[in-house]
């Protein structure tokens, strides 16, 4: 089926309205809270403009080393709870939260393994011309939804469901994530850079870690909610499927 981009994002939109009680029970606990815990406990490695390549490589080599354990825990509860979302918004199940966050739990281990694979596909088109590794990830990006709405739990037959659903509209998903990516993008900019000033100005310059990190959590978890929706929209749209309200 061919992709039309406004269809699409009506399509994410209403999921995002229709399905707004779970998806926002299970973000605020999954993604919403691992972000906070993270910023406001894990500091960011200093820069102070001047390091080359070598000295960039070497600071952020000693910030992993240091803080490997909550890096992985951070991602790992946050992607369990990414692929809960897609539980709650799959177009064949009707499931409560905790019914959604015990079928994330079934599948997790099949969808990190799948979510590896997909990063080996596209990390040598990201390494040598960016463009075609980006191609990659967008032809395989319908995987934790496939993972959600069949009953597939072969990794690789995974991949092979997400290349031939999106085939001859690679291109057209790129172009729509690289839109929504790069508005989401200057939005929470902007949202961030405008509390920071105003936090300045109350503050008398001191600044307040927890509201900038608090705002930051919060708009980086809208952001990846609507790029959740987004995803399972443009696999309703190519499968033609229906959402389950």
């Amino acid at each position: 089926m061919k992709f039309n981009y406004m269809q699409c994002w009506n399509g994410a939109m209403g999921l995002l309205g229709a399905h707004k009680e779970a998806i926002i029970a299970i973000a605020g606990v999954f993604l919403f809270l691992p972000t906070l815990l993270f910023a406001q406990y894990v500091a960011q490695p200093i820069l102070t403009g001047d390091e080359d390549m070598d000295g960039l490589f070497a600071i952020y080599s000693a910030y992993f080393n240091e803080n490997a354990l909550s890096i992985m825990a951070s991602n790992l509860v946050i992607s369990f709870g990414g692929l809960a979302i897609y539980f709650a918004l799959a177009p064949s199940r009707d499931n409560t939260v905790a019914e959604s966050l015990m079928a994330a739990l079934k599948a997790f281990l099949v969808y990190l393994v799948a979510n590896l694979l997909t990063g080996l596909v596209a990390l040598p088109g990201l390494i040598l011309f960016v463009i075609p590794g980006l191609y990659l990830t967008c032809r395989l990006i319908l995987v934790p939804v496939i993972v959600a709405d069949q009953q597939e739990r072969n990794p690789i037959e995974l991949l092979k469901k997400s290349w031939s659903l999106t085939k001859d509209n690679g291109f057209s998903i790129l172009m729509f994530i690289l839109i929504i990516a790069i508005v989401g993008t200057i939005a929470v900019s902007v949202v961030q850079a405008v509390t920071g000033v105003g936090v300045g100005l109350v503050t008398g310059g001191a600044g307040w870690p927890f509201i900038e990190n608090l705002v930051a959590a919060l708009v980086g978890t809208a952001f990846q909610l609507v790029l959740t929706v987004v995803t399972v929209s443009i696999y309703l749209e190519l499968t033609g499927k229906k959402a389950a309200v």
